[in-house]
């Protein structure tokens, strides 16, 4: 595994992230930097890396930022968010990695437009690396860190309102345990 870690200072982060990248062993051939830095509109992303350079060599390099603070909020760190929730807000972040890995760096071009653009899209692309995580067994991880945002006091309205918009619904996660084959599309991802 090639991980960089950019700013990100505090051990229990790192541990995480190392914890939930080893059952993404697909991805342990691609240099995953994973930054600390302030983000305006969410509180962690994945991103492919696209420059000049990998566009002509192919050669696919991604990059997970994350906020210091959950979204909106000055005082809640994500140090300090409890380790499932944590590692439910990375296996879903890694789920996008795995998305992104099926498609060409042109044409995560495209994608990156269609997910700004679209909200139908974004809501596709947002249930489906929660479809991923859940695949590669974080189940738990990821109702934990839905519970987390929806019923945190301190966690803002706006941010409560886009994950219940966006992201794979509460029912959908529990579904998941019942009916594999929910996830047969995710598999050989």
């Amino acid at each position: 595994m090639n991980i960089i870690f950019k700013d990100v200072e505090n051990n229990r982060i790192r541990d995480c992230f190392c914890d939930v990248i080893e059952s993404f062993e697909v991805l342990h051939e691609f240099e995953i930097v994973v930054s600390q830095q302030k983000l305006k509109s969410s509180t962690m992303q994945a991103q492919p890396v696209i420059s000049l350079k990998s566009i002509f060599t192919g050669v696919k390099r991604y990059r997970i930022k994350l906020n210091e603070y959950i979204r909106d909020h000055e005082e809640l760190k994500i140090r300090d968010v409890p380790e499932d929730v944590l590692k439910g807000w990375f296996a879903h972040e890694l789920g996008h990695v795995v998305d992104y890995k099926q498609h060409s760096n042109f044409k995560m071009i495209i994608f990156g437009m269609k997910y700004l653009l679209f909200k139908e899209f974004k809501k596709k692309v947002e249930h489906d690396a929660d479809y991923i995580a859940i695949t590669y067994g974080f189940q738990d991880e990821i109702l934990a860190t839905k519970r987390y945002i929806i019923e945190h006091d301190l966690i803002g309205h706006k941010y409560k309102s886009k994950i219940l918009k966006y992201y794979l619904p509460e029912e959908d996660v529990l579904l998941c345990s019942e009916d594999k084959t929910i996830l047969k599309p995710y598999l050989d991802l």
